[in-house]
């Protein structure tokens, strides 16, 4: 079984930053976002399980396989969906691929 790493576990990739730097790496005000640095991370075989939809949501809202990240609105309105809608894919593949990460 494959383990992932979360950032703060031990062995995450943190830069080095010298001391005297004044740059935290840490993230204080929550403006990391753990989904998208998760999703980047992770092994193709925890998309597997996603309809074309929710895939094409979640690439296109984190920005993986090189394709641009798009807000909800872009989104909504390149797919021809209510914000609703795109808002239930994104939430449904987030929850299959957490799924898989947690497994």
């Amino acid at each position: 079984m494959t383990h992932y790493l979360w950032p703060g576990d031990p062995g995450w990739p943190t830069p080095v930053v010298e001391a005297d730097a004044g740059i935290d790496v840490y993230d204080p005000d929550g403006d990391i976002d753990i989904d998208a640095v998760c999703l980047h991370a992770a092994g193709d075989h925890v998309f597997e399980d996603l309809t074309p939809l929710e895939r094409t949501v979640l690439q296109g809202r984190f920005g993986l396989w090189g394709a641009p990240v798009r807000t909800m609105k872009e989104l909504h309105h390149e797919l021809g969906l209510t914000r609703h809608q795109v808002r239930d894919q994104l939430e449904s593949a987030l929850a299959k691929v957490r799924s898989h990460l947690v497994a």
